[in-house]
């Protein structure tokens, strides 16, 4: 069972994977297949009264199918007797084909709706780099490459400055000494020797990793533990969990580090107070060491050793790489900033409003949606095949180009440092990006529910509309 922050973060990871998917995902197939299965091809040459059931079914899910007939004389009115002739199952992915083609391509998942899924909201995809994406770092390669050279997009949210490794209460110093004495037991390793003693590649691994940190970056491990450097010689375990497989991994990096001269304290992770008067710079730095390790993983320590501390601004890249072969750079940081002025490339799914119980918002199909979503689709495809562009010719060769692009960048930096450019700071606000589209909310859903509370448990009279509504479906 998931809580919303969980479901909303997954919905956020799914619209991350759909953006990553490539410019074929933008290519809606034909509803009409080069070779028709025997089935379909039998409910094409169907003639005669429709089948009991299928009228049976239009009387209970009237008013569905009222809506689906709604939605069609709104907006598809020139088609609507080739979407309802379409089989059964084809009319939902026949609408959504031709919306597409009118206005702006649905999401994949609508062309497989039920026509009960597909009335209750408007399908739209949100596909903003949110948060939760931003900090799962689950992403394709070239994502990865392009993101570490792009400032912290969240910095200032109040989601950081949440202090996660200090599980107990920071007023309490008693409980600070017992988490200390915890965390100095995890360091010194099993109760057990296991023999293990440390080779030159490891030494030489923790030296190169700890060099790539800067002073007061933090190297938060995905098996669980996360250490802080103070300077090239010190650097402090803050968290750890206490799980064999952590025990072994933070006594083994222990031994290393003392062969290498780096000497390891336990501290625990800083008090809401300590983090409350901690500066802006020594909070939001630590935030892009996991994506400059994964990016290390890839490209090694070398490279990474030339992206600066902070990243570029999405104005510094565009100046720099706009017209060149490096064009699209630019617009992947409007993207990770939220900036493209596309609401779906700005607005991730925790930016929106939900119904109790419901787990995705629900848009209205509004005029106002339907209008602000197609005056954007241009402006959405060229963007998308920017960012695919330049994605696939680093993924093509990832060190070689990346290296390439480094150097370049950083050849315009220095430039720029030596015209003294100031740099506008850069910080997040949450009030901006709140969604702007129509959706369906508490109050509105409750104020549907009484209406049919108040008309429901009756059983619905056939009329004349009820017949020709149901013989059409």
């Amino acid at each position: 069972m998931w809580d919303l922050d969980s479901i909303i973060a997954q919905n956020n990871q799914a619209a991350i994977d759909y953006m990553m998917r490539g410019r074929e995902v933008d290519v809606a197939q034909s509803p009409q297949p080069k070779a028709w299965s025997l089935s379909l091809l039998a409910q094409k040459l169907r003639v005669g009264p429709p089948q009991l059931a299928i009228l049976l079914q239009s009387f209970t899910n009237y008013d569905t199918l009222e809506s689906f007939l709604g939605l069609i004389r709104r907006y598809l009115p020139e088609h609507e007797d080739e979407i309802l002739s379409a089989p059964g199952g084809q009319r939902a992915y026949t609408f959504s084909y031709l919306f597409g083609k009118k206005y702006f391509p649905l999401p994949p998942y609508a062309f497989n709706s039920t026509l009960e899924q597909f009335t209750t909201g408007l399908p739209v995809e949100l596909m903003s780099m949110s948060y939760s994406a931003y900090h799962e770092l689950d992403m394709r390669r070239g994502y990865l490459l392009l993101l570490s050279l792009v400032i912290y997009p969240y910095e200032g949210h109040w989601r950081d400055q949440e202090d996660d490794d200090v599980p107990f209460d920071p007023f309490d110093p008693m409980k600070r000494v017992a988490m200390e004495e915890k965390l100095t037991e995890i360091a010194k390793g099993p109760a057990e020797d296991s023999g293990w003693r440390p080779s030159r590649a490891d030494i030489a691994w923790v030296k190169e990793m700890i060099s790539t940190l800067s002073d007061g970056g933090r190297w938060i491990a995905p098996m669980g533990f996360t250490v802080i450097k103070v300077d090239d010689r010190n650097i402090e375990l803050i968290h750890a969990d206490n799980t064999p497989e952590v025990r072994e991994t933070v006594h083994r990096t222990v031994l290393i580090a003392e062969k290498a001269k780096i000497k390891v304290k336990v501290k625990v992770g800083k008090t809401a107070e300590e983090k409350q008067g901690a500066t802006l710079m020594e909070i939001f730095s630590g935030a892009r060491v996991p994506l400059l390790d994964a990016v290390q993983r890839t490209v090694g320590a070398e490279l990474v050793g030339l992206i600066p501390r902070d990243g570029w601004t999405a104005e510094e890249l565009h100046q720099w790489t706009d017209g060149t072969q490096y064009d699209g750079v630019g617009t992947f940081a409007d993207w990770v900033c939220s900036q493209t002025g596309c609401i779906i490339l700005d607005t991730s799914y925790a930016d929106c409003e939900y119904v109790e119980g419901m787990t995705e918002p629900i848009f209205q199909w509004s005029q106002f949606n339907v209008d602000e979503l197609t005056k954007e689709a241009p402006q959405v495809k060229e963007i998308r095949e920017k960012i695919d562009r330049v994605v696939e010719w680093l993924e093509a060769d990832p060190i070689i180009r990346f290296r390439e692009l480094l150097e370049f960048l950083t050849a315009k930096a220095k430039t720029r440092r030596k015209k003294a450019t100031k740099r506008d700071k850069f910080e997040y606000d949450e009030t901006e990006h709140w969604c702007p589209l129509d959706m369906v909310n508490q109050y509105e859903e409750e104020d549907e529910d009484n209406d049919e509370e108040d008309g429901g448990g009756r059983l619905r009279r056939a009329t004349v509309e009820d017949l020709e509504l149901a013989t059409r479906f």
